[in-house]
């Protein structure tokens, strides 16, 4: 994935994700940027009997000092289960498929680096696509 013109993979930044105690699997994947290239998603499915603390999570992230300046995903899907191939290995494409913008899942969004993650509803998904659709960037999106 391209942020902000600096090249990323997804290992190093699941590696840190994981860490999480509240985590049973993470997967990192590249979503569209509105602007251009692409931001940081993840999808965690959480331990049984945890719930998501939007504000904790943020917390988390600002101490990891191994967390690089771009990693911190822009994007949380919180799910029951990442889908998986026939040998067991995350699948991402259904991931990168539903983006935040498909899927009953909650996804959480933080506006800036460093903010808190606050739950997306279907006006903060109007908003983003409008800003994809002022840069010519709707296709991006999916439908």
């Amino acid at each position: 994935m391209r942020v902000d013109s600096e090249n990323l993979t997804a290992g190093p930044i699941e590696r840190v994700l994981v860490r999480h105690e509240d985590l049973a699997a993470v997967a990192v994947y590249a979503v569209a940027d509105p602007r251009s290239g692409d931001q940081v998603m993840a999808a965690v499915e959480l331990l049984p009997g945890r719930e998501f603390d939007p504000v904790a999570f943020a917390d988390f992230l600002r101490a990891q000092p191994d967390l690089g300046t771009k990693w911190a995903p822009t994007f949380i899907r919180i799910t029951r289960g990442l889908p998986q191939t026939a040998s067991g290995k995350v699948a991402k494409g259904p991931l990168r498929a539903d983006g935040w913008w498909r899927g009953d899942d909650p996804v959480y969004r933080r506006q800036s680096p460093g903010s808190a993650y606050t739950p997306m509803d279907g006006s903060d998904r109007s908003l983003l696509r409008a800003e994809f659709a002022r840069h010519g960037r709707q296709a991006h999106v999916g439908g």
